[in-house]
């Protein structure tokens, strides 16, 4: 599985785990989890980190809060902040792939809200 692959798992991973609705042991992808060091390692630091990143969301959006954006864009953010921050990737190529998830999973303006949100992160 490429970093690209495992980037669409975290998004999707992340956004079953939102609202706490689903448990870390009950997501789909859960084995991939296991046995997905990378994914392991994205998805845990936004676990550990969660105030911190959505407060980090939240100090770059202008007139509008974490929870008034859509669902997508919300963990998609989440997973990017969290990769930036707990993985040595470079942050133009965390946005880079941001913006490339977008695309396939948001709306259509999706990687313009998200390019503009990381911009600035």
């Amino acid at each position: 599985m490429n970093r690209h692959e495992i980037r669409i798992k975290a998004f999707q991973i992340l956004f079953q785990l939102e609202k706490g609705l689903v448990m870390l042991d009950e997501v789909k992808f859960k084995e991939l989890l296991d046995t997905e060091a990378y994914l392991k390692q994205i998805v845990n630091y936004y676990l550990n980190n969660q105030e911190e990143i959505d407060a980090s969301i939240n100090s770059n959006l202008t007139n509008y809060t974490i929870d008034r954006i859509r669902k997508v864009d919300r963990n998609i953010l989440r997973m990017t902040i969290a990769e930036i921050e707990g993985t040595d990737i470079p942050k133009k190529v965390a946005i880079n792939e941001a913006i490339k998830i977008a695309k396939v999973y948001g709306e259509a303006d999706s990687y313009k809200f998200i390019n503009g949100v990381l911009k600035n992160y």
